[in-house]
C-alpha cells in the first residue's frame, strides 16, 4: 500500500491530512501501546508500530485532543498500518500538543550522577595558546 499507487489512492473515501505525532492504541493482544501517526482523515488514520498487527483486529485509538475512538486494522505492510475508525473525527483538531501543554512529571529531578558538574573544562582538552595569527598569509 503506497501513497504513489493510483489504485490504492482511488479507494480512499476521505482526504488525509499529514501529521507526525505520537498516540496510544489499545490492542486486544498487545495491550496499550504507543504508535506513530503519519496521517489522519475523518474516518481513518495511517501509522507505524513495531508490533505484529493483523488485519481485522479491533483497536481503540487515543489521539491528542480527541476522545478515544474505536476502529479496526484495515491494512498492514511491514510496520505501517491503517485503521478504519467507527466514528468520524475532525482531522483539523488532531495535532501534537504545544511544548507548554505537554504533561510534565511533577517532582522529577535528574539523578545526582547525571547532573552537570560545576567544572566545565574537559580533562586533556586545552585551549589554543597565543601564537601566530592564522589569517595572515605566509610569504
Amino acid at each position: 500500500m503506497s501513497d504513489f499507487d493510483p489504485d490504492f489512492l482511488s479507494k480512499r473515501l476521505y482526504d488525509r491530512k499529514r501529521r507526525l505525532l505520537k498516540a496510544r492504541m489499545r490492542h486486544p493482544r498487545h495491550g496499550e501501546v504507543e504508535i506513530l501517526v503519519r496521517d489522519v482523515s475523518e474516518r481513518g488514520l495511517g501509522g507505524r508500530c513495531e508490533l505484529d498487527l493483523a488485519v481485522g483486529d479491533n483497536v481503540i485509538i487515543g489521539l491528542p485532543d480527541c476522545a478515544p475512538t474505536e476502529g479496526r486494522i484495515a491494512w498492514r505492510k511491514g510496520q505501517a498500518f491503517g485503521v478504519q475508525l467507527d466514528a468520524p473525527i475532525n482531522p483539523e483538531t488532531v495535532k501534537s500538543p504545544a511544548p507548554g501543554e505537554r504533561p510534565v512529571e511533577a517532582g522529577y529531578q535528574v539523578p545526582t550522577h547525571f547532573r552537570a558538574s560545576i567544572e566545565t573544562k574537559r580533562p586533556g582538552f586545552r585551549t589554543r595558546t597565543p601564537g601566530i595569527d592564522t589569517k595572515t598569509k605566509w610569504s
